[in-house]
């Protein structure tokens, strides 16, 4: 439930005992368009650059060192080439971009007739694009060159991003179904619903889970999960005058945006207020309803008595307004998020699931397809950054008791679906893992780099399992 930079914002998951729901920001008619502030990791990083160089780079020739890359990429230089291309744009029309890798000393050299040039160093590591730009005063002549052969830079920029996937188009393929599970314990047995990013920006990923006694971040250590950072949800809000029978709860982690800091909202239906918290969860605010992440940031369900009856508000009286949403009822889990294709456009996807028929119906601006036979626990998430999104849900089967009857049939079981949405061409299954005690929330992480795809995170009772 979250992406980042710097938090991850990635699919948002109400969850309960024996259902999900989670609303988008618009269903009954096609989603509504990616905000605007949506872009790839190519556009974010160099714009961030362009706007950090400033005026004085407008008339610049960037050139780009070779790629560095923790894991094989077998078209870096093209992707440098395109990455100094997309800089010299936003830079303005007076800029032009060198399409070969060279050394600086070259790029010196071959900009003795330019006012300037910005040297831009590109790395693959750990999932992210990280990008140096550099601006130094062209040298006019190898004198020039000789009295300062390694002149200092009269401007710089830093830019990152996770990796998507236009960039991965330029990396080697990573294998979608790796299939390591660890599963580690942990002594919170109603955990409503999770979420997982670098919440504190160390490069490691966290875990945020939400029940009905606690909300925690915390990290996988040894076989189980060790809280971190905790906060009782009594001492955030009383009782909710009228709670739902089946309690449901939201996480959404926002990322900074202009003035206002990256946090954390969380609610459940137990609680009559949710709280808006910080990485450390100590309380920056409360929020009414329960949150769900959006392209744009999140918002908030009020429910009224009924899964089935909700409306769509913004969570805090200061946050940004939010387009009013006309919910098509009934609607007992529904997710989004947005991928990137290899050409670098941004898309919106929505899942809904109708609790009627059990059917997962899934849209992408015209397109839509439907998983059938879903369970209410869902995630999207494009896992392998190939820039088709993957489908993570349940099956539509009984709640599991905390401990499964010897009795059990194995058709009753639980099971994680992974299926990939190629637009155009419809949904290909890629995985099913059995989950006897039955899947209570489910998250998708951001990459963590390497060679294996974005790790899943499960929670069962007593237990969240890694799958990576």
């Amino acid at each position: 439930m979250m992406t980042r930079p710097p938090l991850s914002s990635f699919v948002a998951l109400l969850a309960g005992t024996a259902m999900a729901f989670c609303v988008p920001r618009a269903f009954g008619a096609p989603p509504a368009p990616v905000a605007s502030s949506a872009s790839s990791a190519t556009g974010q990083v160099t714009g961030r650059l362009a706007t950090d160089l400033g005026s004085a780079a407008k008339d610049a020739v960037v050139f780009f060192a070779p790629l560095r890359s923790d894991e094989p990429a077998p078209r870096g230089a093209e992707l440098g080439s395109k990455l100094a291309a997309i800089l010299a744009g936003a830079l303005g029309p007076g800029a032009s971009a060198r399409p070969e890798a060279v050394p600086l000393s070259t790029a010196q050299a071959l900009a003795r007739g330019a006012k300037s040039l910005v040297y831009l160093q590109l790395e693959i590591t750990r999932g992210q694009l990280r990008a140096t730009a550099d601006l130094y005063r062209a040298t006019r002549n190898v004198w020039d060159r000789a009295r300062q052969p390694v002149p200092a830079p009269a401007a710089h920029a830093f830019a990152a991003a996770r990796i998507d996937g236009e960039v991965r188009s330029y990396l080697a393929p990573v294998p979608l179904l790796a299939g390591h599970i660890d599963r580690v314990t942990t002594e919170d047995r109603d955990v409503l619903a999770l979420a997982c990013g670098d919440i504190d920006d160390d490069g490691n990923l966290e875990i945020v889970t939400l029940g009905r006694r606690r909300a925690t971040i915390g990290r996988a250590q040894a076989g189980r999960f060790v809280p971190l950072k905790i906060a009782s949800m009594r001492d955030l809000s009383g009782i909710a005058p009228s709670p739902l029978r089946e309690p449901l709860g939201g996480l959404a982690i926002v990322p900074a945006r202009g003035p206002r800091p990256a946090h954390i909202d969380l609610g459940i239906t137990d609680r009559a207020r949710g709280a808006r918290m910080d990485g450390d969860l100590r309380v920056l605010g409360s929020i009414i309803g329960v949150p769900f992440t959006t392209p744009a940031g999140d918002a908030c369900v009020k429910f009224q008595g009924s899964t089935l009856l909700a409306e769509i508000a913004k969570c805090a009286d200061s946050d940004p307004a939010i387009d009013p949403t006309d919910i098509e009822t009934p609607l007992d889990a529904a997710a989004n998020a947005t991928f990137v294709t290899a050409d670098g456009a941004v898309h919106g996807i929505a899942a809904t699931r109708d609790p009627r028929t059990a059917d997962l119906k899934l849209r992408s601006g015209a397109e839509t397809v439907t998983v059938a036979h879903a369970g209410t626990q869902i995630a999207v998430a494009d896992l392998d950054q190939d820039g088709s999104p993957e489908i993570i849900s349940t099956l539509d089967v009984p709640a599991q008791p905390a401990s499964l009857p010897q009795a059990g049939k194995v058709g009753d079981l639980d099971a994680l679906v992974i299926t990939t949405w190629q637009l155009g061409t419809g949904l290909h299954e890629k995985s099913r893992t059995p989950v006897p005690a039955g899947i209570r929330a489910v998250a998708a992480c951001p990459p963590e780099g390497g060679r294996g795809p974005a790790p899943v995170v499960i929670a069962t009772p007593g237990e969240l399992w890694i799958i990576r």
